[in-house]
């Protein structure tokens, strides 16, 4: 079951909050003109067009799905995502956002189509969509005797240093208040509904919704930034999550040449289940955290280190969870193949530390203002080893998923015009073979010819408006 319950958080309950939750959209160009005023309102357009082409070798899963290593095919495409945005502003206190988003047909879960599926305007899903990305009200004043807001709609938003909860990709429907008691000081609850049971079900006065409950605190002491926050899921479905609680603490900043970050998040709570042997609920313990620390001995170039640690779950049915739990966005989290691309520790695609620990060394260069580039390596293993698992520990299988080395390249053509590459290599190791993620022979061991390595590049052009 555990194996799964990441899926369940990712599909179902993705939320989040930060400070600045309230601001968090795409940027509209300064030089933009509003291209609607009646009175004191001002409507603001935006937008971004984004086109990808895409290289992929060895991995399982057709063009990028979730994928294990495998002596396949080399697969090429293009993909394009399209945005456009509405800023309205009515007065100095009240505002509203609206963001809109393609994605392949009807699909939830995706922001671009395939280029050559729009030769045609069939029914399936061979055709766009727009979606809503965005679509929120902010209102502020001081009527307390300090700043303080409300905002309501559907929003991305995130927590801490995004390790736990990170929703900025699809966003969610949310009520955010927050206040600014003092300068340094800002204090944040949040209401969201992850999931709105059917309506058979709710005219029944069965109760089948999943909500969650979020409470932080930031506080800013010059460039230094430190913050606590505490989620509780509430879910009423009776299914695998009952009530999933986590707390972190978190802080980032910066000190001359040195900046840093750290988040620790740790888990609790019962999620009754009954497919556990004995009978025993799903008590969460699990936990993670993440280090990082970069020094910048030139304007141009910063050196990177961090150090990251996810909890694992090595018995089935003693009744505890103990992997560290996440809900985030199908985007890049740390490693552009690994936690993009292939299945995880977690049992899927952008699980971050579920079951994970890893290692990071990185530059980034900025040689001019035009020009940026970075390089990361990475060594990764699982937290825990796979495997058959019983009331007694696991078989000491490998926990070495690998190395990976990453390459992101950025340069400005033009006002608002950027092309990019990035690039990376997935040298896997042992946790492949000896927990079951490759093909196998007759003979029911791990097919060798199928451990390769895997390469994906992706290069294109994003115009901002």
């Amino acid at each position: 079951m555990k194996k799964y319950l990441v899926l369940v958080l990712g599909m179902l309950f993705i939320l989040g909050f930060t400070a600045s939750a309230f601001a968090i959209h795409s940027e509209i160009p300064s030089e933009t003109q509003a291209i609607v005023a009646k009175g004191t309102t001002q409507v603001t357009m935006g937008g971004e067009l984004r086109v990808r082409g895409w290289y992929l070798k060895n991995a399982s899963g057709i063009r990028r799905a979730q994928s294990s290593p495998s002596d396949s095919n080399t697969q090429t495409w293009y993909d394009q995502r399209v945005r456009l945005s509405l800023a309205i502003e009515t007065s100095k206190n009240t505002s509203g956002f609206i963001h809109l988003e393609s994605n392949t047909g009807s699909s939830t879960t995706s922001d671009t189509y395939t280029w050559g599926s729009l030769n045609s305007k069939a029914s399936g899903t061979g055709y766009s969509d727009l979606n809503f990305l965005e679509a929120w009200i902010l209102y502020k004043g001081s009527g307390l005797g300090f700043p303080a807001g409300l905002k309501i709609g559907h929003m991305p938003l995130a927590l801490g240093e995004k390790q736990f909860l990170d929703h900025t990709k699809f966003g969610d429907d949310a009520i955010v208040f927050f206040m600014d008691p003092s300068k340094q000081l800002h204090v944040g609850l949040l209401t969201t509904r992850f999931v709105d049971g059917s309506a058979a079900l709710r005219t029944s006065g069965t109760s089948n919704d999943i909500n969650g409950y979020v409470a932080l605190a930031t506080y800013k002491v010059g460039t230094n930034t430190f913050g606590v926050n505490y989620t509780y899921v509430d879910d009423q479905t009776g299914a695998v999550l009952a009530n999933l609680q986590n707390i972190g603490l978190h802080a980032n900043g910066k000190a001359g040449i040195v900046s840093y970050k750290a988040e620790f998040d740790k888990q609790f709570g019962d999620a009754p289940d009954s497919a556990d042997t004995h009978g025993y609920p799903d008590r969460f313990k699990g936990y993670g955290y993440v280090l990082g620390l970069g020094i910048t001995p030139a304007p141009v170039v910063t050196i990177r280190g961090e150090y990251a640690f996810g909890s694992g779950d090595n018995v089935t049915d003693d009744g505890d969870n103990e992997a560290f739990q996440t809900t985030l966005g199908n985007d890049i989290h740390y490693t552009q193949i690994f936690e993009y691309t292939t299945t995880t520790p977690g049992g899927a695609r952008s699980t971050g530390l579920n079951g994970v620990t890893y290692y990071r060394a990185g530059i980034d260069i900025n040689p001019t203002k035009d020009l940026s580039a970075s390089l990361d390596y990475f060594v990764l293993r699982a937290t825990e080893p796979l495997g058959a698992g019983t009331v007694t520990e696991r078989a000491p299988n490998s926990k070495r998923i690998g190395t990976e080395t990453d390459l992101k390249i950025s340069y400005k053509l033009d006002k608002n015009l950027t092309y990019f590459i990035m690039a990376g290599y997935l040298d896997t190791g042992g946790w492949w073979a000896t927990n079951g993620q490759l093909t196998t022979t007759t003979d029911g061991f791990p097919a060798v010819a199928n451990d390769k390595p895997i390469t994906q590049a992706v290069h294109g052009l994003t115009l901002s408006f």
